[in-house]
C-alpha cells in the first residue's frame, strides 16, 4: 500500500505550523505538515517484531531525505527516544536489514545530518533533540545519546568540516570516535513533480533541457509558455489557458538542492551549455530570454525565491516530503523532488519526462519512472570513479585512513548517456571508525546489507537504483580493511 502523504490523519499528532523559511523570510505554502501515520506493531522481514518504542539495543540515525523513502518509507520517528517512535515501514531497507535492534532514521536534511555527525556546534538539531514531523524544520534526531550511530548525507563531508570533526570526535582527551567511514549507498532520479489533474489528466508533460532550466531560473512563469507547448508537440498542456507556475524548492540545507543545482550549472548537459537549434531561437532562447543558471551550486537554494533574488512564485519547503506536500496541494505547482517520494504520493503526483538525446533525429524524452533509464544513468559510475580520502570540495581530508573515505565526484554522473534519465544522484552513509563497543555488530550488518543483492531487490521495488557491483565490493573491502584498487589500506577495518 502506498504511503499517504498529504492526507494522513492528524488526530494523534501535535499541531504544527509548517513555516519553513525560503531565505527571504517568506513563509512556506501553509500546507499541513506531513505527519506520522498511526502505526501498529509489524513483523520484520526475517521474523523479528518491530516495536514502536525503543531500548538500548536500537540504533538512532538521520539526515538526508533524498534516499529516506528507501530507508524507512517515510516513517518519521517523531519525538524523543523515550516516546513511542515510529519504526521503519514494511518494504524498506531498515525494515529488511537483519539487525538485532530497530534502526530509527529521522529525516532532517543532509546538512543537519553531517553537522550532527561532526558535532558542528549546531544546537538547533542536536542528536538527542526531538525528531520533528515530516516537512517541519529539524529540531533533533530523537536519539538516545550523542553521537548518533550513523548519518546520511547526499553530499560527502568537505575538508572544511573534517577539521571540526577532528577537533570534536577525535579529541586528544576524552572519548575518541576514530576516523570517519563514508561510502555511497544507492541512487535515484530528481524529478519535476506536478498534479496530472491540473493538466486534464495528462500524465506525460514533456520538458526539454532548455525549458526546465528556464522554469528553474524564473524565465518561464506560465505553463502556457510557447516553449512548453513546443516541447509537447505543439499542444498547450493547459489547453491554451494561462496558468502561473508555482515552483517549490528546498528551504533547508539539502543534498537534493546541491545535486539539482549542480545539474543546472553544468556546461555540458545542463543550463549553461551552448544551446543549438532549435533551442537558440524562438520559441526558446532569443534576445534576453535565457535558460542560463547564474546562481551557482549550493546546498542552500541560491536561485529565485532566495534572499538574493526575491520571487513570489518560488516558495521554500522543508525536506523532500515538504516539497511534495506543497505540490500536492497547489494547482499547477511544481518543484524538484526525489522520484521515490513522488511515486509514493497519495493523492498521486506525476513526474515530467525530460529530454536526453534523440531517436531517429527526434528529441527523446525520458520518464523518471523508467527504472532501466535511471539504472543506466548510474551504470558507468564504478569503483574506478572513487577518489579515496577526498572531500566534496575536492580537497584531501587529511585522514589517516583514506581507504575509509569512498568519494565519487558528481562530475562522474552529472551528464549521463543519451536515452537515460538526465538528473540523478546518490547518497552517502557516515559511520565512526571507532565505535567504543556501541552497536558494532549491527553497524557491520548494516554496511554489509546495503552492499548486498537483497538490498538491491528492496531498492529496485522503489524509484531508486542500486550502485554497481564494483562499488559494493569496494565498500565491503573497506569494512574489512582490505586494500583497495589504488593500493591503499593497512589491514585496519574501517568500522570497529
Amino acid at each position: 500500500m502506498r504511503k499517504t502523504i498529504a492526507t494522513l490523519a492528524l488526530a494523534a499528532l501535535p499541531a504544527l505550523l509548517l513555516s519553513a523559511c525560503n531565505g527571504s523570510n517568506a513563509g512556506g505554502s501553509s500546507v499541513a505538515p506531513l505527519p506520522n501515520a498511526p502505526n501498529v506493531v509489524s513483523h520484520h522481514g526475517h521474523g523479528r517484531a518491530h516495536r514502536n518504542d525503543n531500548g538500548p539495543q536500537d540504533l538512532h540515525s538521520g539526515g538526508a531525505t533524498f534516499p529516506a523513502y528507501g530507508y524507512n518509507q517515510g516513517n518519521q520517528p517523531v519525538g524523543y527516544y523515550y516516546n513511542a517512535q515510529q519504526p521503519p515501514g514494511a518494504g524498506s531497507i531498515f525494515y529488511a536489514v537483519p539487525t538485532t535492534g530497530t534502526v530509527y532514521y529521522c529525516l532532517t536534511g543532509s546538512g543537519a545530518g553531517r553537522h550532527a555527525f561532526e558535532d558542528y556546534m549546531d544546537s538547533s538539531a542536536p542528536p538527542t533533540g526531538p525528531c520533528a514531523p515530516l516537512g517541519a524544520t529539524a529540531t533533533g534526531f530523537g536519539g538516545r545519546s550523542d553521537p548518533l550511530d550513523f548519518v546520511g548525507s547526499d553530499v560527502a563531508m568537505p575538508s572544511t568540516e573534517y577539521t571540526q570533526y577532528k577537533a570534536t570526535r577525535e579529541p586528544s582527551s576524552g572519548t575518541n570516535w576514530g576516523e570517519p567511514f563514508e561510502f555511497p549507498t544507492f541512487g535515484g532520479p530528481i524529478v519535476f513533480g506536478y498534479r496530472s489533474k491540473d493538466f486534464g489528466g495528462n500524465k506525460k508533460v514533456k520538458l526539454s533541457t532548455w525549458t526546465y532550466c528556464a522554469i528553474a531560473n524564473g524565465t518561464i512563469g506560465d505553463w502556457n509558455d510557447p516553449a512548453i507547448t513546443a516541447d509537447n508537440g505543439g499542444h498547450s498542456v493547459t489547453g491554451g489557458n494561462s496558468e502561473s507556475i508555482t515552483f517549490y524548492f528546498r528551504s533547508d540545507s539539502s543534498g537534493t538542492s546541491y545535486l539539482f543545482t549542480n545539474k543546472l550549472a553544468n556546461t555540458t548537459s545542463g543550463c549553461n551549455q551552448t544551446f543549438n537549434a532549435p533551442y537558440n531561437t524562438a520559441p526558446y532562447g532569443y534576445g534576453s530570454r535565457s535558460a542560463a543558471w547564474t546562481f551557482g551550486v549550493n546546498m542552500v537554494w541560491p536561485g529565485p525565491g532566495s534572499s538574493n533574488d526575491p520571487n513570489a512564485r518560488f516558495v521554500g519547503e522543508n525536506g523532500n516530503p515538504g516539497v511534495l506536500a506543497a505540490i500536492q496541494s497547489t494547482p499547477f505547482g511544481t518543484g524538484y523532488v526525489e522520484g521515490a517520494w513522488a511515486k509514493s504520493a497519495n493523492p498521486p503526483i506525476a513526474q515530467a519526462w525530460l529530454l536526453n538525446g534523440k531517436v531517429n533525429g527526434r528529441p527523446e524524452f525520458i520518464s523518471p519512472t523508467n527504472q532501466a533509464a535511471v539504472t543506466k544513468a548510474l551504470a558507468k559510475v564504478t569503483s574506478a570513479n572513487i577518489t579515496y580520502g577526498e572531500g566534496s570540495d575536492e580537497q584531501p581530508l587529511g585522514t589517516s585512513t583514506p581507504w575509509c573515505i569512498l568519494y565519487i565526484d558528481p562530475s562522474k554522473f552529472v551528464s549521463p548517456p543519451g536515452g537515460t534519465y538526465p538528473i540523478v544522484g546518490f547518497s552517502y552513509w557516515l559511520f565512526y571508525g571507532n565505535n567504543n563497543g556501541v552497536h558494532v555488530s549491527d553497524k557491520e550488518t548494516l554496511v554489509k546489507y546495503i552492499a548486498s543483492a537483497p538490498a538491491n531487490k528492496v531498492v529496485n521495488k522503489l524509484e531508486y537504483a542500486p550502485l554497481s557491483a564494483s562499488i559494493h565490493t569496494a565498500i565491503t573491502n573497506a569494512l574489512n580493511g582490505i586494500a583497495n584498487g589504488s593500493g591503499q589500506g593497512s589491514g585496519q577495518p574501517c568500522l570497529q
